[in-house]
């Protein structure tokens, strides 16, 4: 079959939750994700207000996927993307590059002003986020503290 680029509902972004467990647990990530968490993940995801999500399909197989939702600020709304991922079978073949893109033009038709999304520091991720034309913030730090 060949595989479609389009958005994708609730359904079929829960089927992201094998993508998750399976590319995650690789380079450069090398998370250790539960189906259990991966599902509970997606839920989260697709039922945020306003999420939007984009797919490659192939036939009822998803082999990538990437979710935004809105980001209010000062300077306008934007869509905060939390996960892009592809199958690490199916990387490496323009997928990733295409959902990004497809989701970039979703969220321009819809109003929102920008993108941003958080990744690592340096290495394949930064890289790519970078060819992709997104810039890093010279100004914001992620903080975080464990709850005990």
């Amino acid at each position: 079959m060949t595989v479609v680029f389009k958005r994708i509902n609730k359904d079929q972004a829960l089927l992201g939750a094998a993508i998750i467990v399976e590319a995650y647990s690789a380079a450069p990530w090398h998370e250790h994700w539960s189906f259990e968490r991966a599902t509970a993940r997606m839920v989260e995801l697709s039922t945020t207000p306003g999420w939007m999500g984009v797919g490659a399909l192939d036939g009822d197989d998803l082999h990538g996927f990437a979710i935004g939702y809105p980001h209010t600020a000062a300077t306008g709304c934007m869509l905060y993307i939390p996960e892009i991922a592809v199958m690490p079978a199916h990387q490496g073949k323009g997928i990733g590059t295409t959902l990004l893109k497809l989701l970039e033009q979703e969220a321009l038709a819809s109003g929102f002003s920008s993108t941003w999304l958080l990744s690592q520091n340096e290495g394949v991720a930064a890289d790519y986020y970078r060819s992709a034309s997104y810039k890093q913030s010279p100004n914001h730090r992620i903080y975080s503290k464990p709850l005990k």
